[in-house]
């Protein structure tokens, strides 16, 4: 059962954050905040609620993209790569939507951790 949870666990765990992202507090809209950050970048205007929904489909690829183990260290890139944009277009267009900037940034942070250490692990 170790092995089995090594294996597994940590890639589900950046999964699920991804998933839940995209379907939960995209799609079904559970996080209203993410949907007024999104709004709140000048340049969409009508396109923010399609902008979003793209989003949230992306992030659910990502998921699933991780729980296959294909190309592990481009996934990590690719996430690095969004996380960065995703941050710093919320924080400089959120305006109040993001009400601890830090903290968001500090759970990113740690979530590219595990990615990192999931796409660099040895496979046996």
């Amino acid at each position: 059962m170790g092995e089995w949870v090594a294996r597994w666990v940590p890639p589900g765990a950046v999964a699920a954050v991804w998933i839940y992202e995209g379907l939960v507090a995209k799609l079904l809209g559970a996080r209203p905040d993410e949907r007024a950050v999104v709004q709140s970048v000048p340049v969409l205007g009508r396109y923010a609620a399609v902008l979003l929904v793209l989003i949230g489909l992306a992030e659910i690829a990502l998921g699933m993209w991780v729980l296959t183990g294909w190309t592990p260290r481009t996934a990590a890139a690719v996430q690095t790569a969004l996380l960065a944009g995703f941050n710093t277009g919320g924080i400089a267009f959120g305006g109040g939507n993001i009400t601890e900037p830090l903290d968001l940034v500090l759970q990113n942070i740690v979530l590219l951790v595990l990615a990192w250490l999931v796409a660099t692990r040895r496979r046996r």
